[in-house]
């Protein structure tokens, strides 16, 4: 058997910049032996297999002040696609990968954060083709709050957008707090608090060196702002206040506005509800909305983290759809054709949908993709209750 260690210092170098861009690989790559654990120079943020980060406490309120905690902790969460073959055809998952403190891989759902694979879950990449997807980024934290009269310090999870400096060396982070926005660079100690002209907000997503945010009117009003803070905003896309949630969907070169429409404020009735897409047009310093008819065989996923991928990539999936889960049902995952404008079932429109969310437990187990204890094997996602503010 060849002494994999011995390898010539020029073809591991071939070896490793080919085959280590995506957490998966660089596990692969690392398991060979001591010397190409060695040989692979430190990571930088968006290569990384889990990405933990102290950032400083938030320091506009006290209630964020006190306790034993003395960081807020920024966490990475990639998202890949698993395809592979069953003995009926073509399948998929879609999940997302996070480290903890101890250094152990977690399994999730990418799209619901209340859904968790069980505890003795594990993933097999070797049987399967793995395509990364992108990734997205949590903070935790703690603050003190008051319920029902009871003033108690609880532990929050935020999503928050991020962008990598142009030398690549450092980041840029914003969260929203209690309907603040805060900014923290990498070298910084302490969080800048933004000066805003809205309050709240609905979504956030870092795209082309800038941050984008939504506000919470409901009238597609989306807000650009600097790494250097300057704030500019772009011509709202409606005087309507029909809008029942907006959110911001990066898609290759493409910045989406989706904007979910009901028949009032406060419907939660799927099947009287539709959507509206815009695309991001800039011409010189000019920022502007087009409407967007068509998604053509691309599929939009809005959940915790939305995504938009082709459907030709996604077995038993049509495109010029977009998926999302019920708000008032979070465990119902629904479709919206933007061809016939009309909404159903997920899983029972499509089997593939079913796989892509794990939901097809059986298909996976018996296929060998994922593999978990006898008594768990009847339910590998567990259902988690997880606080949240704006």
């Amino acid at each position: 058997m060849a002494d994999w260690s011995l390898l010539p210092k020029d073809l591991l170098g071939l070896i490793n910049g080919r085959c280590s861009e995506t957490c998966f690989e660089i596990v692969h790559f690392l398991s060979v032996c001591s010397s190409w654990r060695s040989a692979l120079p430190p990571l930088s943020y968006s290569r990384s297999i889990g990405f933990n980060f102290l950032l400083p406490l938030f320091n506009h309120e006290s209630r964020f002040i006190g306790g034993d905690e003395t960081h807020c902790r920024l966490k990475k969460i990639q998202v890949f696609l698993l395809r592979f073959q069953t003995p009926f055809g073509a399948d998929c998952l879609l999940v997302g990968m996070s480290q903890s403190k101890s250094g152990k891989l977690k399994l999730l759902s990418p799209l619901d954060g209340t859904r968790r694979y069980r505890y003795g879950v594990t993933l097999n990449t070797l049987s399967s083709q793995i395509i990364s997807l992108g990734d997205y980024y949590e903070i935790k934290f703690n603050a003190i709050t008051t319920r029902r009269y009871r003033t108690r310090r609880e532990r929050y999870t935020k999503r928050v957008a991020f962008l990598q400096e142009e030398d690549g060396k450092g980041f840029v982070v914003v969260a929203g707090v209690l309907g603040k926005l805060m900014m923290c660079r990498s070298s910084d100690k302490t969080w800048t608090k933004m000066e805003c002209p809205f309050y709240g907000y609905r979504d956030m997503v870092s795209f082309k060196g800038k941050f984008y945010v939504v506000d919470m009117k409901g009238r597609g009003r989306v807000f650009v702002i600097e790494p250097s803070l300057e704030i500019s905003e772009i011509q709202e896309v409606t005087q309507s206040h029909e809008t029942f949630d907006e959110r911001l969907v990066i898609s290759g070169d493409e910045l989406l506005l989706v904007q979910r429409i009901t028949p009032g404020a406060y419907c939660h009735e799927h099947k009287h509800a539709w959507f509206r897409l815009f695309r991001l047009q800039e011409e010189k310093d000019q920022k502007r909305w087009v409407r967007v008819i068509d998604l053509e065989d691309r599929i939009v996923f809005l959940g915790d983290w939305n995504l938009c991928y082709s459907a030709k990539e996604l077995p038993g999936m049509k495109g010029n759809c977009i998926v999302f889960f019920d708000p008032k049902y979070s465990g119902d995952l629904l479709v919206y054709d933007l061809r016939t404008l009309k909404t159903s079932d997920a899983c029972t429109q499509s089997g593939g949908y079913m796989g892509a969310f794990g939901r097809n437990q059986e298909s996976l187990l018996s296929c060998g993709i994922v593999t978990a204890p006898d008594h768990e094997a009847a339910s590998m996602i567990r259902q988690v209750h997880q606080v949240h503010f704006k």
